[in-house]
């Protein structure tokens, strides 16, 4: 996988004075070590610049620096904007408090050690968390959950079942999940995941004189509802896209059994590009670097994932019947946060309207007032 990094240098004048290059480095934690990766040379009235990493994902850390002759500080630690299966987890378990996540000091097969404060402490009980689960995010055990079974607080200790193929070593990436198993989050997350939906255009190309179009090519089109408006460029010497349902033009879907199918008339030549304005689900990621599209909120997804959490607790069968009404009224409880969030990050849909050379409503005098 690759990733490009964006950087805008306001003060290119001064930074050019002083310097040639920005040097970018690159880590896999946040607070781990950060290696340089590469440069890019600084152009006089240039402020925009672009890194392109071969090697690295929505998931790394990068940190910046101006350099030559000098070096000036390393800047903050950031990611590049999107959202990835391990990005969305992680969140979730941040904001709705379902877990942590810490930085290994070593370990075992079966040990995992940590100076975090959140667990290594003289105040907590031994086998704090006893039954809950490790998920490591980073190093040889990556995505290989385990059970806790039993830990030591004073020493920062974890020993896991079954034991991991690798070691854990220092700097590793930790995950550790309270509320339920990282492949029922995993899992939930691709279920919330169906029911986002965003704002996309597909080119459907056009065929002479046809006036249906099967739309089973594009799989995702299972409902004739979520097509909002066909446009075009009437004019090829002309940028300007347009409704097709508009001067003496117009288009409508029809659902068949097992497909959707557009209706135009009149129909176009083979040399004009039809575009669907459609409401697209966002797709399923199976992979902790697995990328959502650009235009996905992150804050929704984890909504969306707690909310499939919640779910999966509650069903019969899930634990006791005063854990599943325990998680069946914190699901009531985030209602009102979804909904904020679903209404917030809506697909912007495109809407045309045929615009008639007159007004549709015959004008009737006699029953005036």
């Amino acid at each position: 996988m690759s990733t490009t990094l964006r950087f805008t240098v306001e003060d290119i004048a001064a930074r050019i004075a002083s310097y040639a290059i920005i040097r970018v480095y690159r880590s896999d934690t946040v607070g781990g070590t950060y290696a340089s990766i590469g440069t890019v040379t600084l152009v006089a009235g240039t402020f925009y610049y672009s890194y392109e990493d071969s090697g690295g994902d929505l998931n790394k850390w990068y940190k910046y620096s101006f350099d030559t002759p000098s070096e000036s500080e390393l800047s903050p630690p950031f990611r590049v904007d999107g959202v990835t299966r391990l990005r969305a987890r992680q969140e979730a378990l941040s904001k709705y408090k379902a877990g942590i996540v810490m930085v290994a000091d070593g370990g075992g097969t079966t040990i995992v050690l940590t100076e975090d404060y959140r667990v290594k402490t003289d105040l907590f009980r031994n086998d704090r968390g006893k039954g809950t689960w490790l998920l490591p995010t980073t190093g040889g055990n990556a995505d290989v959950p385990r059970i806790i079974k039993s830990t030591t607080p004073s020493t920062g200790q974890f020993v896991v079942l079954p034991s991991w193929s690798d070691v854990i070593a220092s700097g590793d990436e930790v995950e550790w999940h309270w509320l339920a198993d990282p492949t029922v989050w995993n899992d939930a997350l691709n279920r919330g995941m169906a029911r986002y939906y965003y704002a996309d255009r597909m080119p459907l190309k056009g065929v002479a004189n046809q006036e249906e179009y099967d739309l089973s090519s594009i799989p995702w089109i299972i409902d004739k509802d979520q097509i909002s408006d066909v446009t075009w460029y009437p004019t090829s010497g002309k940028d300007v896209e347009q409704s097709y349902a508009s001067d003496g033009r117009w288009w409508k879907t029809r659902m068949d059994r097992d497909k959707v199918v557009l209706v135009i008339y009149p129909p176009v030549s083979s040399t004009v590009t039809l575009y669907l304005h459609a409401a697209r689900p966002m797709p399923a990621l199976y992979t902790d670097a697995a990328a959502a599209p650009t235009v996905c909120a992150e804050e929704l997804v984890a909504a969306l994932v707690y909310d499939e959490v919640l779910s999966f607790l509650s069903r019969p069968g899930q634990g006791a019947a005063d854990d599943r009404r325990v998680w069946k009224k914190q699901r009531l409880d985030h209602v009102p946060e979804l909904r904020r969030l679903l209404w917030k990050h809506r697909p912007k849909l495109r809407y045309g309207r045929p615009r008639l050379p007159q007004p549709p409503v015959v004008p009737r005098p006699f029953q005036a007032r």
